[in-house]
């Protein structure tokens, strides 16, 4: 009843049992959780602790041990940089170097060098396309050698040419081939996939009884007073002089732009051997019978490119030009069997 009389207004009465009732049951829900379920998280605590002590014991225990540990592993390093210093056994790229590491050998020197240009052409007179082919023997001296790279002078000693018929001959007189001044060469050399060592020309033009700028590009003059052409071979007319004899007996005057490129490798006899891609180009100037206006070019087009071949052999430096031509059958036996009237 006190209740009653200090509350007055029943409403504030209700209101003040209902948060009585509120606060009962929320402290009736906090005490319902028993200590067992709280256990773990204590559990957690304790296992925590403990562990934090046996890591600290660890620490205090191995502490020595450490040490001894970094000496030990001080003293195997230094052992490995003793033993990479004296046989690089661990350094890879030591190793890699080492087997890869080759010298090229000396290549300078006099040689003799045999080209077999073997190609297709439109025989005059005849009107067919057969083989023909020209032989070229020329003294090689290679004056210097840097690594890789050789510069060389080169001197035609022999230049004949064959034709694929009995009926007709074509021939390229002496004259011609000493006409023709030394050429200025570089050659390469490289290792192969297979630790062979290759020797390569880059394409190199030459031009002969006129002057162009671009061989590459720029066409052999077609008109005999042009002012870039000559009289190479001194025949008194413009152009260097060739011939054909049997069925068709004619002479004719004309230009020449040949292109040649060389790929090969050095045999374990120090013999250089290997394919030649080449082109070669004519204009006539003179002829004597109209069935030599077009002249006779050679083109490889057609024909396999194994037959065109190139050799390098090592020869007395003593010996001139005409030693090498008259020693180029027995210099190169197997090609003098194969074309023997282009070497007599």
């Amino acid at each position: 009843m006190e209740v009653v009389r200090r509350f007055r207004n029943h409403y504030l009465l209700y209101y003040y049992l209902l948060f009585l009732c509120i606060l009962g049951s929320c402290n009736l829900k906090n005490s319902s959780q028993e200590p067992v379920d709280r256990e773990p998280v204590e559990d957690i605590d304790e296992d925590f602790d403990k562990d934090d002590e046996d890591i600290a014991g660890f620490d205090t225990e191995n502490s020595d041990n450490d040490a001894v540990f970094d000496e030990k592993s001080d003293m195997e390093i230094e052992d490995v940089d003793i033993l990479a210093d004296d046989d690089q056994v661990f350094d890879s790229d030591v190793l890699n170097d080492d087997d890869y590491e080759r010298d090229f050998p000396d290549m300078t020197g006099t040689w003799a060098n045999l080209t077999v240009f073997k190609g297709l052409a439109k025989v005059p007179y005849i009107g067919q396309t057969l083989p023909a082919w020209a032989i070229m023997v020329s003294k090689v001296d290679i004056f210097s050698q840097e690594e890789g790279i050789l510069s060389a002078h080169t001197e035609m000693c022999r230049l004949k040419t064959g034709v694929g018929t009995s009926l007709i001959s074509a021939e390229v007189p002496d004259s011609f081939a000493e006409s023709l001044g030394n050429v200025d060469k570089t050659f390469y050399l490289s290792y192969g996939e297979n630790g062979e060592i290759r020797f390569h020309q880059d394409k190199l033009w030459e031009v002969r009884s006129c002057t162009l700028d671009d061989p590459e590009n720029e066409p052999l003059p077609s008109d005999i007073n042009d002012p870039r052409v000559f009289d190479a071979d001194n025949t008194g007319i413009n152009g260097l002089r060739i011939r054909t004899k049997k069925a068709l007996d004619a002479e004719a005057e004309i230009l020449q732009k040949v292109s040649t490129i060389l790929d090969g490798v050095i045999d374990e006899n120090g013999e250089v051997s290997g394919i030649t891609t080449w082109y070669e180009a004519q204009s006539v100037m003179w002829y004597s019978n109209i069935a030599l206006k077009n002249g006779a070019p050679t083109s490889p087009v057609g024909a396999d490119p194994n037959e065109s071949i190139f050799i390098f052999k090592r020869i007395d430096p003593s010996w001139d030009c005409l030693t090498v031509k008259e020693k180029s059958a027995e210099l190169f036996p197997e090609q003098a069997e194969l074309y023997p009237k282009e070497f007599q």
